[in-house]
């Protein structure tokens, strides 16, 4: 999806969107705003996530369905 159709999209959601969701995505975006340039991830997190985007990219990250994880939590109570 283009930067245009998502800033399409999401004008459209916040257009219809009820009070309680305006309120959760004012303050997502006031968050992101006020963090300014700094990253609200530590560079351990980022080099992590990019380690796992490449090795996912490649293959060779084992990935669960979401029925497996739930299945896994429900195991472990």
């Amino acid at each position: 999806m283009t930067t245009t159709a998502i800033r399409k999209k999401v004008h459209q959601y916040v257009d219809e969107a009820e009070d309680k969701v305006l309120e959760a995505m004012y303050g997502m975006l006031k968050i992101y705003v006020d963090a300014g340039e700094e990253s609200m991830m530590s560079k351990e997190q980022k080099n992590e996530i990019d380690k796992r985007s490449k090795l996912f990219r490649q293959g060779k990250l084992k990935t669960s369905t979401w029925e497996e994880v739930k299945k896994r939590t429900r195991l472990a109570q």
